[in-house]
């Protein structure tokens, strides 16, 4: 990949288009990250458990995350508990209890903080929570269950929907969150050994969930009193959900967020979730630095105190991620392509080298890209590329025009040698397409897979190289859609996962169809909905009564039911033996489900089993 850089570079001069900032001052003040991938000497170091990685991602960690867990009373009333989990909390003391800023993971997590809370803290009640975002609010039930009263919990008006919807995963889409969470598992080291080369890294996933909804909602600039504490609540600025809550505390001048990080923004998380708008995420960081706070407590970093650090802080974030936005809006003005964007545009090195700039979770050049095909769509301009020939015919064109499949390993070799591992990678990916049950391909390509993850400085590549590497040699097995457990389905809108089911429909066995199936939940007071199949398609009727035709088939049954149903716990026939289940005609009602994909039992496999050893 080195190589195409350089033609890029060179591509720019000869237009008269030069990286330089100004006359006289060469391109290499660019950071060049992709390099590891391509030559570049690289020194690994070791997790703890055995898991090889980039010794300078411990190194550039370690200046904005602690190597030690620890609480600190930040300012009067206010202590940061650090590093003790994948998100730190800040505990708030009022004139009569405790405010909680984040819950964790899991109910696990949660009643550790509880006991270090009472050990290093207070014995006073927590009765308030506040939520940054939707993704640390799985701990809250464990601070209601020991609280004696209601516990009021704030956050974005945003954030009960974002959980129903997707987990709080940030799903476009509501129904591709089950590979939303098919691919976090991925993304988070979850299929990767416990020890060894290949060992996991820190994750968040959790284990036994225990979300307690938003009951006090806030707005933007909205002021409140909470048991003697002054605050005020900011919750117009995204950063990696559109549900985070800045918290201002004007008497200590503090700033709780979930902005600032202990690395680069993760513009696009690889698991796939909405557009994280980088000017959004800045006007986040303007916010905080405009408030001039003595004290910043953040989600995953150090609190920082002392007015002057946080400015400058403040200021190179900022300017990290304008930087990216402004640059890649220049470079498609100058009519570069997305790939070519993932080259051309390179964080300078006095950003780079800011501890909170570094790329030690994504990778810088997936973020251009990303900016462009959300302006313009994924095609850029090269009309070459408008209709390209399937992939399994280029692999076959790629794989016979080196000379056939043992030239290609061949030439594998030669890159794993000169530890040109991306060009190895593509290579093997070609090769594995077109000889997909070769063993020795399929291992050419774990091998450079696995150095990638090794040598990368960023989490979330280093997963994802390392477990399909895995994956490639048969050591594990990927699920490619892990769908919601069946407490999810059943706490949902009766409509939600009808609706939703309607794109299981296979068109194949559809085709010249035409039949409506209404659905009642007995234990519901809403009116019967409808699933209507026309040859190919199914539209999801809200209400049959006030439908233009009569049903032709209909079920009653418990909502529970389907819920184990919907995600894979029962099988067809298992739902339609229930007794609690009836139907105007089994037989025409189970043909009417069999028009739709059927979960294998492999996707409830995993899931089951991870709830008992994450």
């Amino acid at each position: 990949m080195l190589r195409i850089y350089q033609t890029t570079a060179a591509k720019w001069i000869a237009l008269g288009l030069s990286l330089s900032l100004v006359s006289g001052v060469k391109a290499d003040i660019f950071s060049h990250p992709q390099q590891v991938y391509n030559g570049a000497e690289v020194t690994l170091g070791q997790f703890a458990n055995g898991g090889l990685v980039n010794a300078s991602y411990m190194a550039k960690l370690n200046q904005t995350q602690p190597e030690q867990a620890y609480i600190k009373q930040v300012t009067d009333g206010v202590w940061a508990i650090v590093g003790h989990h994948f998100s730190y909390k800040t505990v708030i003391e009022g004139d009569t209890g405790l405010i909680i800023y984040d819950t964790g993971d899991d109910l696990e997590e949660a009643q550790e903080v509880l006991a270090l809370i009472r050990q290093h803290i207070s014995d006073k009640p927590i009765h308030t929570v506040i939520y940054s975002h939707a993704h640390y609010a799985f701990g809250t039930q464990a601070f209601a269950d020991v609280y004696q009263g209601a516990l009021t919990v704030i956050g974005h008006p945003k954030l009960n929907h974002n959980i129903s919807a997707s987990l709080g995963m940030g799903a476009a889409i509501p129904e591709l969150a089950p590979v939303l969470t098919a691919r976090a598992l991925q993304q988070f080291s979850v299929f990767l050994p416990s020890e060894g080369p290949d060992a996991e890294g820190k994750s968040p996933i959790g284990k036994t969930q225990g979300f307690v909804p938003v009951n006090t909602p806030v707005s933007h600039g909205q002021a409140m009193t909470i048991d003697g504490v002054d605050m005020v609540f900011y919750t117009a600025f995204d950063s990696d959900s559109n549900d985070q809550v800045i918290v201002h505390l004007p008497e200590s001048k503090t700033v709780l967020n979930n902005h600032l990080w202990p690395t680069y923004p993760n513009f696009y998380t690889l698991r796939g979730s909405v557009y994280r708008d980088p000017t959004v995420w800045a006007q986040g960081i303007r916010l905080m630095r405009d408030l001039q706070p003595e004290h910043l407590i953040n989600t995953h970093t150090h609190p920082i105190s002392g007015q002057g650090q946080i400015q400058t802080t403040l200021n190179g974030y900022y300017d990290g991620i304008m930087y990216l936005y402004d640059q890649t809006i220049r470079g498609i003005l100058h009519g570069k392509t997305p790939q070519e964007l993932r080259y051309s545009v390179q964080l300078p090195k006095d950003l780079a080298d800011m501890p909170h700039n570094q790329m030690t979770y994504g990778e810088f050049s997936y973020y251009p890209k990303y900016i462009y095909q959300h302006a313009l769509g994924w095609f850029g301009g090269d009309v070459e590329n408008l209709n390209r020939v399937d992939p399994d015919r280029k692999a076959q064109e790629i794989v016979t025009g080196f000379g056939g499949v043992d030239a290609v390993k061949q030439a594998i070799k030669k890159a794993l040698a000169e530890h040109d591992y991306a060009w190895a990678s593509e290579l093997g990916g070609y090769l594995t397409r077109y000889v997909p049950s070769d063993a020795q391909a399929k291992q050419l390509l774990a091998d450079a897979l696995r150095q990638m993850g090794y040598r990368t400085e960023a989490s979330i590549p280093r997963s994802w190289y390392l477990t399909r590497a895995l994956e490639l040699e048969g050591k594990i097995t990927l699920p490619q859609v892990v769908y919601a457990n069946a407490e999810t389905v059943f706490e949902a809108a009766d409509s939600t996962y009808i609706s939703q089911f309607r794109v299981r429909l296979d068109p194949v066995k559809s085709y010249g169809a035409d039949q409506l199936l209404a659905i009642a939940f007995t234990d519901s007071d809403e009116t019967a909905m409808g699933l209507h199949v026309r040859s190919t398609v199914a539209e999801f009727i809200t209400d049959v009564s006030a439908y233009s035709r009569q049903p032709d088939i209909e079920m009653r049954l418990p909502k529970r039911t389907w819920a184990q149903y919907y995600v894979g716990e029962k099988s067809l026939q298992q739902m339609l033996a229930s007794e609690s289940v009836t139907s105007s005609d089994n037989q025409r009602v189970e043909a009417f489900f069999q028009l739709f994909d059927q979960l294998d039992e492999s996707q409830t496999q995993w899931r089951n089993t991870a709830q008992h050893t994450r």
